[in-house]
């Protein structure tokens, strides 16, 4: 009965995009989870764990190097504009990314262990950050076009091509090098599928001016100023968590963690992310017909709950087990750490799609403030751990519980948001 109602749920036509959406997360998710047991395989933890460390700048900076201008491109309110706002989202992400260039290069030389394994090749983070900011501008005139299976396809094409990269070059060997090169190949696979919609309407970008972009950069100025900082907060509150393990831990406890995080991410990076693209889309449409949100709130909701709960019962019960069968002797350490976070994973899957809803309501700063709290709950984590020697589990633990509760807070103010009523609506 469940199951039956699931599907009557995903199949509707109002939910065909989440559903083309899930599904090639679901495929591109696949792909990653049969060829995480042969990378297991091929790379050593600490080889994972040094991955993991290069590519936090991704995960700090990634979502964010277009000062989230880019996000404004879905509710331009016509194509000229949307052309404004995606050239003034490129001018900023080329600065931003020459001063992350500068601290990323002090940050390399106060670490001779990486940079003696990796070399030139950690400047391979550089370069996906530009590849990254395109991918978030062509990833929003999607949505803004409602071309959601460009999008899912595009997913699925850059996994594959990233896992049959991992897979040959840790063949041959190439270490941490090889998972870099992996991730940089798969990055700019599918640029041209994906920017099709924009070719066609090129001639615009003829019409666009300085006096356009800068006009693009002050009436979004909210985004640099609010939201920008908000997620970076949230990201940093996680990739802090990083470099606590490995200097409480170790790099070797740390790739048994990465293996874990990255696990977890896998349907929060490609399910939570995509779902949150038509979330926004409909959350603005709702509003501006009838000056709340609460109804797309309500249902999408709904959808994120039916994902989110049997993942979190499943890897709760069997993560140990899972992991130590799929990935090999000594890996149900990673599973143990998942069990221990499955819950806040699973509560970060439904509040992180939610998170455009501040957008929506014009309330970026509530979200700076929320994004905040993390960060000292984290900094207390390392500090029990660091004078009392408790092992990472009890590290781990104090995570999960603190993050979740913060979640919760997060979602309260989601929903009462939703319901309150614009004026400027008739």
């Amino acid at each position: 009965m469940l199951i039956k109602k699931t599907k009557s749920i995903l199949n509707s036509e109002q939910n065909r995009p989440i559903t083309q959406l899930i599904t090639g997360a679901s495929l591109a998710q696949a792909i990653t989870i049969i060829v995480s047991p042969i990378s297991t395989r091929l790379y050593s933890p600490e080889e994972l764990g040094i991955y993991t460390l290069l590519l936090t700048v991704i995960s700090l900076f990634g979502p964010i190097i277009c000062g989230k201008y880019d996000l404004s491109i879905v509710s331009a309110k016509d194509e000229k504009e949307a052309m404004e706002i995606a050239v003034a989202s490129i001018v900023f992400s080329i600065l931003l990314t020459i001063l992350i260039t500068i601290a990323y290069s002090f940050y390399l030389s106060s670490k001779p262990n990486i940079t003696n394994k990796v070399g030139i090749y950690a400047y391979v983070v550089i370069l996906l950050l530009l590849i990254n900011s395109l991918s978030n501008v062509l990833t929003s005139y999607n949505n803004r076009h409602k071309e959601y299976k460009t999008i899912s396809s595009v997913y699925v094409i850059r996994t594959t091509v990233q896992n049959i990269g991992l897979v040959s070059l840790g063949l041959l060997k190439l270490g941490v090098i090889g998972l870099l090169i992996s991730q940089l190949l798969g990055s700019i696979s599918g640029f041209k599928k994906q920017s099709s919609k924009l070719i066609e309407n090129a001639s615009l970008l003829k019409q666009v001016d300085i006096k356009g972009v800068k006009k693009a950069l002050i009436n979004y100025k909210n985004q640099p100023l609010f939201s920008m900082p908000a997620h970076f907060i949230g990201t940093f509150s996680y990739s802090i968590i990083n470099l606590f393990i490995t200097g409480l831990f170790g790099l070797n406890v740390f790739g048994y963690y990465s293996m874990a995080y990255r696990m977890l991410g896998l349907p929060l990076s490609l399910i939570s992310m995509n779902i949150s693209k038509v979330f926004f889309q409909r959350a603005t449409d709702e509003m501006n017909e009838t000056g709340n949100f609460f109804n797309t709130l309500k249902k999408i909701t709904i959808i994120l709950s039916i994902i989110s709960v049997p993942m979190i019962i499943v890897l709760m019960f069997l993560g140990p087990n899972l992991f130590e069968l799929v990935f090999g002797d000594g890996w149900g350490t990673a599973g143990g750490y998942v069990r221990i976070l499955a819950p806040m994973y699973g509560i970060r899957l439904v509040v992180s799609a939610l998170t455009p809803a501040l957008i929506v309501a014009g309330k970026q700063k509530l979200e700076m403030k929320i994004q905040a709290l993390f960060i000292p709950c984290s900094v207390i984590a390392y500090v029990t751990c660091k004078f009392s020697n408790y092992e990472i589990e009890i590290f781990l633990k104090i995570i999960s519980l603190t993050y979740s509760i913060i979640y919760i807070i997060f979602f309260a103010f989601i929903y009462k948001l939703s319901k309150k009523k614009r004026l400027d609506v008739c």
